[in-house]
């Protein structure tokens, strides 16, 4: 009898030793006892169904709409048509056009070079984009002709918010170097030239890079940049100021 009842015993807390390991911690592979703090609730929570997880989202979506406005933006295509690799508006081509213009400047003088304005053919403001320089035996239509895409390009993101969504069809025109002071006084004999695209004049391909320079306006900071308002003409459209 007693055998029987201590048999009992034995049973009920090896059960007993079972059901607390299952609901009140984790066994110790190094002794088998119970590592305390944890508990059921906790293994619960960790071993979510992967059905039944909730994931906020709201981080990934504020991110996913940065991607959708970024999406969105869209630059406005090249309008005008194919540009020399030569002319293409980087760095390396705006420097070498910049040491022409200087070189020719120092060598022919003021003589060899030109203002150039850029205008949206819709408005009747014309900015200042640079200048131009030429060796003697280019003429200034061909010297604006062959370098027409990188002092268009110049112009565009010189003045993005007034030119930059007509790049490729903004007009340019020249007018007598360093005329900056008649024009900005109306003066009728700082007359402004239209000018054209290499692919409407001929002989502009034919020029050699190196024959031709353009130094590029910059602005200083806070500067508004200069223009001038101008009829079909290239005449002013303002009457002259007197000094």
């Amino acid at each position: 009898m007693i055998n029987v009842i201590l048999t009992i015993y034995l049973l009920a807390l090896s059960c007993f030793q079972s059901y607390a390991f299952t609901i009140g911690g984790t066994k110790n592979t190094n002794n088998g006892s119970l590592l305390p703090g944890i508990t059921a609730e906790v293994v619960a929570s960790t071993f979510v169904p992967a059905h039944r997880r909730k994931i906020s989202t709201s981080l990934y979506d504020k991110w996913d709409d940065l991607v959708d406005e970024d999406d969105e933006v869209e630059i406005p295509e090249w309008l005008g048509p194919p540009i020399p690799k030569d002319m293409k508006y980087n760095e390396f081509n705006l420097k070498r056009q910049y040491s022409n213009c200087k070189a020719i400047r120092t060598a022919g003088g003021p003589e060899m070079t030109n203002d150039i304005f850029a205008r949206d053919p819709d408005t009747d403001v014309f900015w200042f984009a640079g200048k131009v320089a030429r060796i003697s035996d280019v003429s200034l239509a061909k010297a604006v002709a062959r370098q027409y895409p990188l002092i268009e390009e110049h112009s565009a993101r010189l003045r993005p918010l007034e030119l930059f969504d007509k790049n490729g069809l903004l007009e340019l025109w020249a007018a007598p170097g360093d005329s900056e002071l008649d024009v900005a006084y109306n003066r009728p004999t700082a007359r402004f030239v239209k000018m054209a695209r290499a692919q409407e004049t001929e002989g502009a391909d034919d020029v050699k890079n190196r024959e031709v320079g353009f130094q590029g306006e910059i602005y200083e900071a806070g500067e508004e940049g200069f223009r001038t308002q101008r009829k079909e003409d290239g005449m002013p459209l303002n009457p002259e100021i007197e000094a």
